[in-house]
């Protein structure tokens, strides 16, 4: 969103030195005769909005871990948040509360790219790579914020000259951080589902190998199990999920908002409209946005756990 100050506005009326900020949180617009004819307009704040320097990018960004979380940390760019500092400091009302709009405020859920993150795990233990850092997710699976926004800033900036070397890619030894260990073949070919680790010995055990290889099968079963029955469960929310995406309405509470709950056997989500006053089609699209997006993650899960299961037997 570009930040167009109040000399720029095609409608100035009746003066762009009407509008003044007196007290903080309101910007009053005061006619021709203001003792009689102002207009206070409630602003918006930056209380909780971050921005990481050198980034560019021009909206507002909320991180949240599942799309149903009803809060998340706001982000934005450098210079987009000079930007909204201007605007306050300028009493111009409009470039702040429109950028803090939920219509405008792009989210982003950390609980899909973790999903993802999990499924690389074993496959590069297997071949002797252990990840610290995978672009902005942790070896914990916690993200680090400030990459995350970088890497955003990356995604939806214009290509430039200097990016023709890479072919427009960032160059791996600035998104991964990783340790390579030697892998005991001998170990892993009498024990394949025993996934080795920096901190493993590289021994085979010793007499004591063959209770080790029987352990960990025991182990491998007891988790193809429980992997198996998240599954199932995952199964039968998206086959829910897609019965509720065809559906052509949803029920309304009143003429303000549209209401969905759905009870999923992995968890119980109200879904709710309330952007869209009388309109019930765009109440409707926007229920099923949501319900789209919940579902995605499942099936993000659902892969996942099927990786796991193949990797284990």
């Amino acid at each position: 969103m570009e930040y167009y100050r109040l000399y720029d506005l095609r409608n100035q009326y009746p003066s762009i030195s009407n509008y003044g900020t007196t007290i903080p949180g309101t910007i009053n617009l005061r006619g021709l005769y203001p003792e009689t004819n102002t207009l206070a307009i409630t602003i918006k704040n930056l209380e909780g909005i971050k921005f990481v320097k050198d980034t560019k990018f021009r909206f507002i960004l909320k991180i949240k871990e599942k799309q149903t979380d009803t809060t998340g940390v706001l982000y934005t760019s450098e210079r987009y948040y000079n930007n909204l500092e201007s605007s306050l400091k300028e009493s111009n009302p409009y470039f702040i509360n429109s950028s803090l709009n939920d219509v405008y405020i792009v989210e982003i859920f950390t609980e899909s790219l973790n999903a993802l993150f999990t499924t690389f795990l074993n496959p590069e233990n297997r071949a002797g790579v252990s990840v610290n850092r995978n672009n902005f997710i942790n070896k914990n699976k916690s993200i680090d914020y400030d990459l995350l926004v970088k890497y955003i800033d990356w995604v939806v900036a214009q290509p430039t000259l200097s990016d023709i070397d890479s072919n427009g890619v960032i160059l791996p030894e600035k998104l991964i951080d990783f340790v390579t260990f030697e892998i005991d073949h001998e170990k892993a070919y009498f024990y394949p589902d025993d996934i080795q680790r920096p901190t493993d010995s590289n021994t085979s055990g010793g007499s004591s190998g063959t209770g080790g290889g029987e352990d960990a099968a025991n182990r491998n079963l007891e988790a193809i199990k429980a992997l198996e029955e998240e599954l199932e469960k995952i199964n039968s929310d998206i086959s829910n999920y897609t019965g509720f995406i065809n559906q052509d309405d949803y029920p309304n509470d009143g003429l303000s908002k549209s209401k969905l709950l759905v009870k999923g056997k992995i968890e119980e989500i109200e879904y709710v409209s309330s952007k869209y006053l009388l309109n019930r089609k765009k109440q409707n699209e926007d229920i099923r946005k949501q319900l789209t997006a919940y579902s995605d993650i499942l099936k993000l899960k659902k892969d996942s756990l099927q990786t796991q299961i193949e990797l284990l037997k």
